[in-house]
């Protein structure tokens, strides 16, 4: 890690980190949640509408099939701010919940949840520990 003198220049470098590393791990569950081998699928339309946002969820929907959303990329991440990502098709509730699902295990998102999200963030925690190098 590098040297610094003024704590208010460690505090920079340290809060830019979490920024990235909020921003790593966003990212990285949005792409996850938009593909087949998470997301149930029937024809594509739930796994295409999982939308990243800042301060409240995005209530957008879209018609577009197996096209996953990529709007996380484009936030801009401050740790001091709440960021979402949802699914506001009339039928994510009940499959995100395991109430009607073809194409995956009915407890598909809190699989997700408690195992994956964990692993995610330890690899965004790892890769900005290396570039940041703490």
């Amino acid at each position: 890690m590098p040297k610094f003198k003024d704590p208010k220049k460690l505090a920079a470098y340290i809060k830019k980190a979490n920024d990235a590393l909020l921003a790593e791990t966003m990212i990285t569950v949005q792409r996850e949640l938009g593909s087949k081998d998470i997301s149930p699928f029937d024809e594509g339309r739930f796994l295409s509408n999982w939308f990243a946002n800042e301060s409240a969820p995005d209530r957008s929907t879209t018609e577009a099939t197996w096209s996953p959303q990529t709007d996380a990329q484009g936030l801009k991440y401050d740790t001091r701010k709440t960021y979402y990502l949802s699914n506001n098709l009339p039928y994510a509730e009940v499959i995100t919940f395991g109430e009607r699902v073809k194409s995956q295990e009915p407890t598909w998102f809190k699989d997700f949840r408690s195992s994956r999200i964990p692993k995610i963030q330890a690899e965004a925690a790892r890769q900005i520990k290396q570039e940041f190098d703490l």
